[in-house]
């Protein structure tokens, strides 16, 4: 027989349990690019304690429909639409003459609404998260007590490094895309309860964008705060990957692996940055190049010229080539947020040798570098060298990971977001 002391435990679990619609770009399954790496173990630890339900297109990815299918026994719901191509006619023709970005014309589905608002139907989410600015808008459709954003860059920067490095015909327009970008990350702030970015230097960067704007610049002062990502820990255990068979030839020369998806701008460029000016001042038969992971454009595949340098395509896993890899480069000059990358590298323990931009919001002074940056191609052929010359400290390089990146920790905190007590934003 149940005592009141019993129901109150009851009804104080069920009150701690919410139902959350997760709004993402893709769907976290499998987790072999950035942004799928990020919102993985959010999703999973999430959707242990609380009724989770997914919103996400579709693209195409390999792996994606079986990602769906494994994501789905995880959560209460998977709620897809068809998405579209990276560079897509239609969501171009509907953002000509907008004030809206080109990526929030892509993402946002009113297919993807209206299933949004059938599951809301029966009971209305308690909690609502939107993914990066360009699934903002998903949160002005529906009703929820707790809204929260989670940006995984400030895409403004990232605009503003591409216009600095192109050419004259397309900087007129990627200035036009960064302005209308710029003005869409920070209104889109004043949906949310909460706003929390990858980290510290992208919060800087959002607050000092919004100086010359008093109500959005006030809001923020007390909204916004940096929460740290984290990767799947479990996929790097040692015991997992100590045994991994190496990919590469024995052919006596130094692996150097970059991996990344190669149809994105900053991954493109830095990829033939590597290959067209790093790489001629490294001894060519002591080295050599691997580009590792899905969709090299024609730029990218240009690029494959063994043994100097191998262009893969997608692999099953990243893992065994970071795990017998000389070195990790991240050789990067355009972009923001955190290169999850990097984290997979050092997890894997392999050294890295990285840009400022690729390492950027992952050091500062209080908490330095465990790698080497370098920016002009001569100091990353030289800081290629000397990482290489040395025996890595693996055990080192997983444990700076571990301290910092934790799911528990990235759950938690993303959690207490979802459960704050402010006003409802409507």
């Amino acid at each position: 027989m149940s005592t009141s002391l019993d129901s109150e435990a009851s009804r104080t679990i069920f009150l701690l349990i919410l139902r959350i619609f997760m709004f993402l770009p893709q769907l976290p399954y499998p987790p072999h690019s950035g942004g799928r790496i990020v919102t993985a173990p959010l999703v999973e630890g999430v959707a242990e304690r609380h009724e989770v339900h997914l919103f996400s297109l579709m693209h195409g990815f390999q792996g994606e429909e079986e990602g769906r299918e494994e994501i789905s026994e995880l959560v209460a719901g998977v709620h897809t639409v068809s998405g579209t191509k990276r560079l897509d006619p239609g969501a171009m023709l509907s953002a000509l003459g907008s004030k809206e970005p080109y990526k929030v014309h892509r993402f946002f589905n009113k297919e993807l609404v209206e299933k949004a608002s059938a599951v809301a139907k029966d009971r209305p989410p308690d909690a609502i998260h939107c993914q990066n600015f360009y699934t903002a808008k998903y949160a002005t459709a529906l009703d929820a007590q707790r809204k929260v954003l989670y940006k995984e860059n400030f895409e403004t920067l990232l605009l503003q490094r591409w216009a600095e490095r192109a050419n004259s015909l397309v900087k007129p327009l990627i200035r036009l895309e960064r302005k209308r970008t710029l003005d869409f990350e920070l209104k889109s702030c004043l949906w949310f309860n909460e706003v929390a970015t990858i980290s510290s230097r992208d919060e800087t960067n959002l607050r000092e964008a919004a100086e010359g704007i008093p109500e959005i610049s006030r809001y923020l002062n007390h909204h916004l705060q940096t929460i740290l990502p984290s990767i799947r820990l479990k996929d790097y255990d040692p015991s997992k990957v100590e045994n991994l068979d190496s990919p590469f030839p024995d052919d006596g020369r130094k692996k150097l692996v970059f991996t990344g998806s190669f149809n994105y701008l900053a991954n493109i460029e830095g990829a033939v940055w590597l290959f067209d000016e790093v790489y001629p001042l490294l001894p060519s038969d002591e080295y050599s190049l691997w580009f590792v992971g899905q969709h090299p454009n024609s730029q990218v595949q240009a690029l494959h010229h063994p043994p100097m340098a191998y262009v893969t395509g997608a692999v099953p896993s990243v893992q065994p080539y970071l795990r017998h890899a000389d070195a990790s480069l991240v050789p990067l000059r355009i972009g923001g947020g955190i290169r999850l990358k990097i984290l997979e590298s050092m997890a894997l323990g392999c050294p890295l040798v990285s840009t400022s931009v690729g390492c950027e919001g992952l050091h500062d002074g209080a908490d330095p570098a465990r790698w080497k940056i370098a920016n002009t191609a001569e100091d990353f052929a030289r800081a290629i060298q000397q990482t290489c010359e040395k025996e890595p400290d693996r055990e080192a390089l997983r444990r700076w990971v571990v301290e910092r990146f934790s799911p528990d920790r990235f759950v938690q905190e993303m959690e207490a977001l979802y459960q704050g007590a402010q006003p409802s934003i409507s």
